[in-house]
């Protein structure tokens, strides 16, 4: 059983069963992540890529981000994220799509949440994705994976770690 760990929503219980295949991020580790961002992220539009079971974007939402935008391309994480964000009525917009291929589909946001499957390389991903980032680039990968310097034109500020994962901020 998943809860919200925070704002409007804290304490909310997301019903959806987590996919197979779908590692979802832990309660301590997303709140030093939401400890790193803020609390308070009105007025930040917030992208979650390989977004499993929505629960990162319902956290943003949360906190008042908006939009908040979430894309998985699993079926079965897509029926969980629609299941969890009608649970919670959280304003949370849910793309299918393969996060490789979005192009004009997203724009970029504020604050980018990018969490690939932990076998694929951090690395290949934030040069993907990362000018998609206005401000912030959040990346979780497993412990011990090399995060590189730069995510498009934000450097690296800090790589804190959480058990199996490690997760890297870079920051305007």
């Amino acid at each position: 059983m998943i809860r919200v760990t925070g704002g409007t929503l804290r304490g909310r219980v997301l019903p959806a069963p987590i996919p197979a295949g779908v590692r979802p991020t832990s309660s301590r580790t997303r709140e030093a992540l939401f400890s790193i961002l803020g609390q308070d992220l009105a007025g930040c539009s917030f992208l979650d890529l390989f977004s499993g079971a929505a629960v990162i974007a319902i956290e943003a939402a949360s906190r008042g981000a908006g939009p908040v935008v979430a894309v998985d391309r699993a079926q079965v994480s897509l029926s969980a994220m629609h299941t969890n964000v009608a649970a919670v009525g959280a304003a949370v917009e849910i793309l299918m799509g393969d996060v490789s291929r979005l192009g004009e589909r997203v724009l970029p946001a504020d604050i980018v949440y990018l969490d690939p499957p932990f076998a694929d390389e951090i690395g290949g991903w934030i040069a993907k994705v990362g000018h998609l980032a206005k401000e912030v680039l959040v990346a979780e990968a497993r412990t011990g994976a090399e995060f590189p310097a730069f995510a498009g034109d934000l450097p690296l500020d800090r790589v804190r770690k959480y058990g199996e994962s490690s997760v890297g901020v870079y920051r305007r």
